[in-house]
């Protein structure tokens, strides 16, 4: 064979290619353990890729999630700081009708003795 012959056998078509020609081939028969190795390479690259993305929409939500909770906390932490006022807490008192009224003495000490 001269080399002009195996290059010539060495090109396949698209035809050679869909109808299964390249798989009997010399060279495909020659290189199927490089063949074998390079589509499970492909495989694996195609499945990481599905899988990063995944993850990548995972954050993405996750970090919306985070965003939105945070703006919950705050606005819950000023309500909650809103209502431990004591202006609050008297007007609340009163809309309640519950009858108290704030103390006019200031608060005292009670000494009890301890007994044995």
């Amino acid at each position: 064979m001269t080399m002009e012959e195996t290059r010539k056998n060495s090109r396949f078509t698209l035809g050679e290619i869909l109808n299964g020609r390249f798989f009997e081939s010399e060279f495909f028969v020659r290189n199927k353990l490089l063949m074998f190795v390079i589509f499970l390479m492909l495989v694996a690259n195609i499945s990481v890729r599905f899988k990063t993305a995944k993850v990548l929409r995972e954050v993405d939500t996750l970090e919306r999630e985070v965003k939105e909770l945070r703006a919950h906390s705050i606005t819950v932490a000023a309500e909650v700081i809103k209502l431990t006022r004591p202006s609050e807490i008297l007007d609340r008192i009163r809309q309640s009708n519950l009858g108290l009224e704030t103390s006019k003495e200031p608060p005292r000490r009670i000494y009890v003795d301890k007994e044995l």
